[in-house]
């Protein structure tokens, strides 16, 4: 009759959705392709492009740690310069690409988050295309809350940012999973399993769809990792039953089986110790410990952010104290200290003709800025996107030019013992010209008696 039913007799093979929601999750899944594909491909064209050059500008200075991605992104010196396709000569489109070309491919698919936007754009696509169970595929955009929580990347970051020591010490625990599983071919063949069989009427079931005997090295290995990681105790994939304190042997029924029994708890309770407890704990220590020291530079970094200005470094109580109100620190970095201004100042001169500067402008580019030259023909190179002089930042700046330890709004608000460490400063530079008066004096006197020039 069309209703949605859902009843223990219904064969649930495909998904299915209730009559007049279809239309709507049609058009919900093809809004979710076109957000995707375009997500895509502004991440590609407007973030990957000045994320590739920031790339190649660290590593040209700093290069990767890992030889075979070093090898792979090796660039001649001509090319690795950041300035290449602004001297570059336009090429004929039926050109072979050159090695920079290889090097911003290899670059984009090494970011991972690049990877992560294309599969949801992909699973997107599947759930447009496939009929049927083709919007499950859309389960994949639950992950994009990842990307809106800091603590949730903070968490995946303490996972990632130490690989070295987790799957050396993940390869440790493979190993020791397999030492185990040797031990227990060899000892116990007969004793594992997932375990234990259905009982019915005081008998077993017939067949034990659950035993798991070890026949070979590898099925042992496999029931000690499977029992070892979700229970953590080996001794529960082993059959009690199956070890006895008595020996099945005529004539020595009433002699215990101490060694096997002894053997047993030996494996089991080494087991628990070097693996559960210590191997384990290590894994889940280093992942602990690196989500701490990520919490402690997000709050030292906030720290900084609201308690100091990014421009002069003056501490926030400090403008508190001197203004009237007790906010004079947020009017300072929002007024006086706007470090957006700043940047947008840089940002400007560089935008900016060199012919076209007033004194100031000229005095904070000559300590910040320097025109781009060609190498063979001395000229100065245009920026291929304005059109401009192009312009980069110095590798060594002179920053001081920035207000250091200064500020407007502080002036007059000193304490007094600042200001009488300022005077006895005063004092001391015009005693020391008084006495380098005094010294020319006299050298002068000298020379001059001896018959020589005076300086």
């Amino acid at each position: 009759d069309g209703s949605f039913i859902c009843g223990d007799a219904e064969d649930l093979t495909t998904a299915r959705v209730k009559p007049g929601w279809k239309e709507l999750l049609d058009a919900l899944i093809w809004l979710q392709c076109v957000l995707a594909l375009t997500r895509l491909w502004w991440y590609a064209v407007e973030r990957g492009e000045p994320l590739i050059n920031q790339r190649i500008e660290q590593h040209r200075i700093n290069p990767p740690t890992s030889r075979l991605f070093a090898w792979l992104v090796r660039l001649p010196p001509e090319q690795s310069d950041p300035t290449f396709r602004h001297k570059l000569r336009k090429r004929p489109w039926y050109l072979a690409p050159m090695r920079i070309d290889v090097v911003r491919g290899i670059y984009m698919l090494s970011d991972l988050r690049f990877w992560g936007i294309t599969l949801q754009a992909i699973f997107s696509l599947l759930a447009l295309m496939i009929p049927g169970d083709g919007p499950m595929f859309l389960l994949i955009q639950l992950l994009e809350v990842f990307n809106h929580s800091m603590v949730l990347q903070n968490v995946i970051r303490s996972i990632t940012s130490r690989p070295n020591a987790l799957l050396q010490t993940g390869g440790m625990a493979l190993i020791m999973y397999y030492f185990f599983g040797v031990i227990g071919f060899v000892l116990f063949p007969e004793m594992f399993q997932f375990e234990r069989a259905d009982i019915m009427g005081g008998r077993k079931q017939e067949p034990n769809n659950n035993g798991a005997r070890c026949t070979t090295i590898w099925k042992c290995t496999l029931v000690v990792f499977d029992i070892g990681m979700r229970t953590g105790d080996l001794g529960e994939a082993m059959a009690d039953d199956q070890i006895t304190w008595k020996v099945d042997v005529p004539g020595m029924e009433n002699e215990s089986d101490r060694y096997l029994m002894l053997f047993k708890m030996v494996y089991t309770f080494l087991f628990y110790i070097m693996v559960t407890t210590i191997l384990m704990n290590i894994i889940f220590g280093i992942i602990i410990d690196t989500f701490a020291e990520l919490r402690e530079r997000k709050e030292h970094t906030e720290s900084l952010i609201s308690g100091k200005c990014f421009i002069c470094g003056i501490d926030r109580f400090i403008f508190d104290q001197a203004s009237a109100g007790g906010n004079g620190f947020e009017n300072h970095v929002s007024q006086d200290h706007n470090m957006w201004r700043y940047l947008f100042f840089h940002v400007y001169l560089m935008e900016r003709d060199f012919d076209d500067y007033s004194g100031g402008e000229s005095y904070v580019s000559e300590k910040t800025l320097q025109l781009v030259k060609d190498a063979d023909t001395h000229e100065t190179v245009m920026d291929i996107d304005t059109g401009r002089e192009l312009k980069i930042s110095k590798q060594q700046q002179d920053l001081l030019w920035f207000p250091q330890r200064d500020a407007m709004c502080l002036a007059g608000q000193g304490s007094s013992e600042d200001q009488a460490l300022a005077e006895q400063l005063e004092g001391l530079e015009r005693n020391s010209a008084v006495a380098v008066v005094q010294l020319t004096a006299k050298m002068d006197s000298i020379l001059a008696a001896r018959g020589q020039t005076p300086t």
